[in-house]
Parts: structure tokens; sequence; C-alpha cells
């Protein structure tokens, strides 16, 4: 039975969702690196070409798709209305993102993902005065992700009464080294908005205000939803000693152990991973833990040999009698086995100097920085990035989600 045009421009579109989810969770996925996360874009760009080369019968399936579909399918269907230059279709999917966050990261993606000259009128629209603080959000996420500077429209958004915009502008400064935007920040630390506050205390403590510090080690102290990402800052900023004594005043509250795992890979100090290593038998701090000691010495636990099994009662079920039925946090993470761990540490302690700082087994500084984004897994690179941004603050935080080939051109530059 043969196959017809519409079937294979139906397979390709579902190709190209399925691969975008891939690549999304994947940007954030220990088992990824630079080199895995190219070869996914890789498979992912020969599907956009092949909808770009099947003219209306491939845009047709693309649009149906994108109208019952999520994030993944709008991406696949904006990416080829970018290469189409159809502005009404742009404009239509890029409002689907307005009340649905997770459509946005598909819209976002497809603006970030774009060659520069598809969206060089695009985002400026979405910056200008007539776009609505929904469609400003989006335009500042996706100039932060292109690490575009969005001009005058992110001073304007960092006063914004719209919460999410003026969050979106806040967490834009850090990302791209913002440095003249500090005050902006600094006014935002005592908002009564978590995520205004969050990202203002984000921003300033990389672009180095001491006041950004204290927020986000209030905020990791809670034991709320950003605890443990604030605590993968603030910790870095600290130091072993000051940052052993904040760990040791946070307690065993159980959001405030998996802060303190956070805060603990952070740190990088190996001083604490025999800690680590017991949290690696209880079952909901197990692969964090495991994930904490990763990130401290560069260990890949599945190719030494140091996964182990699932344990019981780790994460969210699937019972819908269950309250806890989120996502698991700790999703691509590998179940560490700690007593194959605990003996590995015993070979291997000698070789990492308690009290001083460590990340991906190498030094904090910039030469090993650079080496773990390029050599690095997901998670590293990314923690590599943000330390880079301390030492070099202007330089902003190297983008470790962007298209694998404009990395290493940049990471060769």
């Amino acid at each position: 039975m043969s196959i017809t045009e519409e079937e294979v421009f139906a397979q390709a579109v579902d190709n190209a969702g399925f691969l975008w989810s891939q690549r999304d969770g994947a940007a954030r996925d220990p088992r990824y690196d630079l080199k895995a996360l190219a070869e996914v874009d890789g498979r992912l760009a020969a599907q956009l070409d092949l909808l770009e080369r099947g003219g209306r019968a491939a845009w047709d399936g693309c649009a149906a798709a994108a109208e019952e579909g999520g994030a993944g399918e709008v991406f696949a269907a904006l990416s080829l209305a970018l290469t189409r230059r159809d502005q009404g279709a742009i404009a239509a999917l890029v409002a689907r993102g307005i009340d649905a966050p997770d459509v946005a990261r598909g819209v976002v993606s497809a603006l970030g993902w774009a060659a520069p000259e598809l969206v060089k009128d695009v985002l400026p629209a979405l910056l200008g005065a007539k776009a609505g603080p929904a469609l400003r959000t989006i335009g500042i996420a996706a100039s932060a992700v292109r690490r575009r500077d969005p001009g005058p429209a992110l001073k304007e958004a960092l006063s914004a009464e719209d919460a999410r915009l003026r969050a979106r502008a806040l967490k834009a400064l850090g990302e791209l080294g913002y440095v003249e935007g500090i005050d902006d920040a600094r006014r935002a630390l005592s908002s009564e908005v978590e995520a205004v506050r969050f990202w203002a205390a984000w921003s300033a403590a990389l672009l180095g205000d001491e006041r950004g510090m204290d927020v986000l080690l209030e905020i990791a102290a809670s034991g709320g939803a950003l605890a443990q990402r604030a605590a993968g800052v603030a910790l870095r900023r600290l130091g072993p000693h000051a940052g052993a004594r904040w760990l040791r005043g946070l307690g065993e509250s159980p959001g405030a152990a998996r802060a303190a795992i956070a805060g603990v890979g952070a740190l990088g100090d190996p001083a604490h991973v025999p800690w680590l290593v017991e949290r690696m038998s209880v079952p909901r701090l197990a692969r964090l833990a495991g994930g904490a000691l990763s990130l401290i010495t560069g260990v890949e636990l599945v190719r030494e040999e140091l996964e182990g099994p699932a344990l019981d009662e780790a994460g969210p079920s699937d019972d819908p009698e269950d309250e806890d039925v989120g996502p698991d946090p700790d999703d691509g993470l590998p179940w560490p086995d700690a007593a194959a761990v605990g003996r590995w540490w015993a070979r291997r302690q000698g070789d990492f100097a308690a009290g001083k700082r460590h990340l991906w087994g190498r030094g904090v500084d910039l030469e090993g920085l650079n080496e773990v984004l390029r050599r690095g897994s997901q998670p590293a690179r990314a923690a590599a990035a943000i330390e880079r941004c301390f030492l070099r603050p202007r330089l902003g935080v190297f983008e470790v989600r962007a298209r694998g080939e404009a990395q290493r051109a940049e990471l060769r530059g």
C-alpha cells in the first residue's frame, strides 16, 4: 500500500513535535551533553526541512496539528510559518501562547530556533508599544533566549504592573548581563509576588549584588517551590565555609532537605559527599543526591556502574486518589546505589580536595568552566553558565538550551 503525501507530512509533523519534546527535556537531562543535544537538533532540523519542502500540503498538516496539539506541534507550525514569512499565521500561532504557559514554551522555542533574518521583524512587533503584556512577555523571553537586547521594551517592562511581564524582564537582566539594570532588580527585591522577588534576586546575585543573595537564601530556607533553584544559585556565592554554616542551620524538613541537597551540589565542596551518600537511601532524596554528587565530582553513575534499583515511595504516583500527582521533579536522574557509591567514594575521595569548590570534577575557574560547557552534562553545563556569569557578569548566562551548532560556534569563538 502506497503512502500518500498527506500521510508523509502528517508523520513529519508528529516527528517534529516528538523531537521538540525530547529536546525540551534533554536540555535539562543529565544523560545529555552538548554532542547529544546537537544530535537531537539534527534530527529535528531534518523534519522541519522536510516540511519546508512540502509546500502547501505540509503547511496544512502543520496548521491542523497545531490547532489541537501542544507546545511541540505549535513549535513545528510556527517554525514553518516563519520560513514561509506568513505574517497572519505567525501572529495567530504566537497568540496561542498568551493564555497557555505550556504552549508559550513552544512559541518562544521556535522564535529562538529560527534564523536571525526570519525574526528580525517579528521580535520588534512583539516588543512594540501596541503589544499587550502577554505578547511583550513572549517577546522579551524570545529575545533573552537569543541573547539579544530587547531595547527600550526591557526597561519599561522592569516596572510593569503585570507581574508575569515584570518577572520575565527581571530574569532577562541576569541572562543578558545587563548590569545597568541592577537598580531595577534591587527595587523588586521586596515585591510581594514570589516570582518577581525571586527573579529580581536571581539577577541581582548574578550581577554582583549581595542583597540579591540574602533574598535567595531566604527563599531557599522557606522550602517552597523555588527553594532548590534559589539554593542552587546562592550557595555558589557563599563559599565553602559560609555555605557549610548556612546548611547546618537549614534543618531537616522535607522541603529544606531538598534545598540543602541542591545547595551542597552548588557549593561543590567534596567534604559534603558522605552526607550526600546518606541521603541516597531516602527514596524522595536519592536521585537528587546522586545528581549533586555528579555535579561536584563529574562521576556518571550509569557508566561507573553505581546505579541501583528504584526505591519505593520516591515521588508522585499515577493513583488519581494520591494528592501528590504532579510531575516527578527528579525524572531523568539515575537511581544511585548508596552502598556502591560509598565504596567508590572511599577509593576516590583523595582525588578531591575538601574545602575547595568543584564543578564536574574541575576547579571553578574560567578555563574549567569553559571545559564543562564544552563537555559536561546539561545540568553541569547550566551550572557552569551561572558560575561563568559570576566571574564575568557582562557576559551574561551562556544559553545551554540554544541550538547545538550555535553553542559550538560561540564556544569556539
